[in-house]
C-alpha cells in the first residue's frame, strides 16, 4: 500500500520575495557597483528582445536568440550604480548614448569579466549554463 501523503497548504508557498543586491567594489573608485537581480518577467523579455524569428525556404519557423546582446542586455539592466545613461559619465568616458560603452571604458578586463559573472552569479544564469554544458558533454 502506498503510504499516505501529508497535504501542504498553499499558504506554505505564499512568500514576498525580495530581490537580492550586491556590491562589487573594484579598485579606483570610491564607491561600489551595485548590481541587482533580475526578475523572470524582465529576463523573458530581454530574451525576446534579441530573438529573431525568420522562416526557412520550407516555411518553417526559427527563432535564434543574439546570446552576445543578451549577455550585454542582462548586464545593463542589472547594474543599478553607477548610473550608466548619466550624461557626466557618458561624457567623462566619451561614449555618449552608448551605456555599455561605458562601462567597458570604465573596467579593465579582468574587472569587467568579474562583474559580469557576478551578475550571472546573483541571476542564477551561470547554473542554468552549468546545467546545459553538463547536459552537452553527457
Amino acid at each position: 500500500m502506498a503510504e499516505a501523503k501529508t497535504q501542504v497548504s498553499v499558504k506554505d508557498f505564499l512568500r514576498k520575495r525580495e530581490m537580492a543586491t550586491k556590491e562589487v567594489k573594484f579598485k579606483g573608485f570610491s564607491a561600489p557597483f551595485v548590481i541587482r537581480e533580475i526578475t523572470n518577467e524582465e529576463n523573458e523579455r530581454l530574451q525576446k528582445s534579441v530573438t529573431k524569428v525568420t522562416k526557412t525556404r520550407s516555411g518553417q519557423v526559427v527563432q535564434n536568440m543574439d546570446q552576445d546582446e543578451y549577455a550585454k542586455d542582462l548586464l545593463l539592466t542589472s547594474v543599478v550604480q553607477p548610473d550608466l545613461d548619466s550624461e557626466d559619465l557618458q561624457k567623462f568616458y566619451g561614449t555618449l548614448a552608448d551605456p555599455y560603452g561605458t562601462l567597458k571604458k570604465m573596467l579593465s578586463i579582468g574587472e569587467f569579466t568579474a562583474l559580469v559573472q557576478e551578475v550571472n552569479k546573483l541571476s542564477g544564469a551561470d547554473e542554468a549554463l552549468d546545467d546545459k554544458m553538463e547536459a552537452a558533454k553527457n
